[in-house]
């Protein structure tokens, strides 16, 4: 296998090749489109550009702790036009789409954020969650870890809130019940906050619950097999190669698209340099590279000159 190449290091005919090879653009959000805490220049005139060389271009992010409405914010501040609320998908709409057809009706432990908690609200997902504000006693501890109700699953995504009192209970709704299925959004080990700082991520705080309780996960975010699969049913992608995956990272992003067959094009605009590319396994780099979404907006320009 040869080394990813840039994208605007292609020749004339091989960017017009390229640019050719695939119809729909599923692209990740956080380190590509924007950073978590501020803007990647010129990736909505990026995104525009696709449109208008007739490109569907679709979105996915395993970050459900901004709401649908702060999704589309930031989509309106970059500039992106004619992105609807249908062409975004993060962990919680997939945890909701998962839950209707696999635990329909069933009451939920949720280690999520209050907007995701807003949104199994909003499609009648009966749920319990903590909000603990007062000192923590040892006593006061126990009084919170009682079950009063069993769960039929706990949730577990990015939760900027997220305590040690939450972990326990969901510890123990999985330990006092074997029917409770341990369901996982968000697991990324690295997350780009902002320009030159990257924070550890929520995967480590997810192996502190499957430790204690001896279950694995049911994954519904990046990279998880079930929701290449939910791709192929939201998206209708008759052939994964005519579409190609942009993210920030190897393993969430360019390992997730190459296992559903698409192409994969890694941004240097996130969590990792060039450097961290190239010194990859072979198998985990990306077909293409570029510094960050906007060099579509280049490439574009060339091959229409």
């Amino acid at each position: 296998m040869s080394p990813p190449r840039h994208i605007l290091e292609l020749s004339l005919a091989e960017q017009r090749q390229f640019i050719e090879s695939f119809d729909l653009v599923i692209s990740d959000c956080d380190g590509v489109v924007w950073l978590l805490v501020g803007w990647i220049p010129g990736t909505g005139a990026a995104v525009n550009a696709l449109k208008a060389a007739g490109k569907q271009i679709k979105f996915v992010s395993n970050n459900s702790f901004r709401s649908e409405e702060g999704y589309m914010e930031k989509f309106q501040h970059i500039g992106a036009q004619n992105v609807l609320e249908d062409d975004i998908v993060h962990p919680v709409k997939t945890i909701v789409r998962y839950l209707k057809k696999h635990k329909p009706g069933e009451r939920v432990f949720s280690l999520m954020s209050l907007e995701a908690n807003e949104t199994l609200r909003k499609h009648n997902i009966e749920y319990e969650s903590l909000n603990i504000k007062e000192h923590l006693t040892a006593a006061s501890l126990v009084e919170h870890l009682a079950i009063e109700k069993p769960v039929g699953a706990v949730l577990f995504d990015i939760h900027l809130d997220l305590s040690y009192v939450e972990l326990a209970k969901a510890i123990r709704h999985l330990q006092e019940n074997e029917d409770c299925q341990l369901i996982a959004g968000g697991s990324d080990v690295i997350m780009p906050l902002a320009e030159n700082l990257n924070v550890a991520g929520f995967f480590d705080f997810l192996e502190h619950v499957k430790r204690y309780t001896q279950r694995e996960a049911t994954f519904l975010g990046k990279p998880s097999p079930i929701l290449g699969d939910m791709f192929g049913e939201m998206f209708e992608i008759p052939e994964p190669k005519r579409c190609i995956f942009i993210g920030d990272t190897l393993v969430q992003d360019v390992q997730f698209g190459k296992a559903c067959g698409y192409q994969s094009l890694l941004v240097l605009s996130g969590c990792l340099t060039k450097e961290d590319m190239l010194n990859a396994p072979v198998e985990a780099q990306p077909d293409y590279y570029a510094d960050s979404l906007a060099d579509f907006t280049q490439l574009l320009q060339n091959i229409n000159q």
